[in-house]
């Protein structure tokens, strides 16, 4: 039997599974697969409203089967919160890396199909630099947020007596960024440095390093727990990451793109094209009765 998406028939039952929650045939298999396809196609090329108020912009590693072997490539993916605080995938593609060059293409298309950023106040990201030159590139206007969750993260790995130091730290460094101004949370951010570089310097020199970035979200008091860290990203995409681990590698970029799509249609992340029913790939839908893959 020829396999769909490059999967393995084994990896193609637990792809069905996830979305249907039963093994499907192959036929089956191939016209669900078209279904999503145009889906898809649909999703990354309508237009989309100048509505969105903040873009949040983040990378899901995953393995990708190429010519050259088994690479790690980051799924770019954008998210926007609107002017009356919903929230919605607007993009994602897998790219080569996190550079300027790589993520750009992706911001101009959202640009391209409608999202000019007329009511765009910031944009957030991690620490990677081709990521904010696009963000930079795009929407120049645009305020830039440095993640805190991402300065937090390294200062975290970076910290030498874990066991003795982390706790205390992290509920320190906490009590800045729960700060209710930006003049509190740098005269908070001046007496943690005092306290904390003479012991554990390694830690605290790196996390000094554009700690005013990550502060704008100050500017947006009544949103600032949109912008401040990754967390509204982080929950949406938790389950893709942690799905993605039981996938191994994906065997091309096609299956990839279909895998993630559905995973983030599903969990209704993704609003329905008009039109278009993907509604026979969620779990809500009554139990098939096909042929498994497994025996095809």
């Amino acid at each position: 039997m020829s396999m769909i998406l490059g999967f393995s028939t084994r990896k193609q039952h637990k792809f069905f599974k996830e979305f249907i929650g039963d093994a499907v045939s192959h036929g089956t298999a191939s016209r669900l697969m078209k279904i999503l396809d145009k889906s898809l196609t649909e999703f990354r090329t309508k237009k989309i409203e100048d509505k969105y108020k903040y873009l949040l912009v983040d990378g899901i590693w995953v393995h990708v089967k190429e010519s050259a072997g088994v690479k790690n490539r980051p799924i770019i993916v954008v998210l926007g919160i609107g002017l009356d605080n919903t929230k919605e995938i607007l993009a994602f593609k897998l790219a080569a890396g996190e550079s300027e060059a790589a993520v750009t293409p992706i911001l101009n298309d959202l640009y391209r199909r409608g999202l000019e950023g007329k009511n765009l106040r910031a944009a957030a990201s991690d620490g990677a630099k081709g990521i904010k030159a696009a963000i930079e590139m795009v929407y120049p206007y645009a305020k830039w947020q440095l993640y805190s969750t991402h300065k937090m993260r390294n200062l975290c790995s970076n910290i030498e007596q874990k066991k003795k130091h982390r706790k205390e730290i992290l509920n320190d460094v906490s009590q800045i960024y729960q700060s209710e101004t930006r003049k509190e949370a740098i005269i908070r951010f001046g007496k943690f440095c005092d306290k904390w570089e003479p012991i554990e310097r390694r830690a605290i020199k790196p996390f000094k390093k554009d700690f005013s970035k990550t502060l704008a979200f100050y500017e947006y008091a009544e949103d600032r727990r949109f912008i401040s860290t990754t967390n509204h990203l982080e929950r949406d995409l938790e389950e893709i990451r942690r799905h993605i681990k039981t996938q191994g590698y994906f065997k091309n970029e096609r299956s990839t793109d279909l895998w993630v799509y559905g995973k983030l249609k599903y969990s209704e992340k993704i609003k329905e094209p008009k039109g278009l029913s993907t509604s026979i790939m969620k779990k809500k839908t009554k139990k098939l009765e096909y042929e498994s893959v497994q025996n095809s």
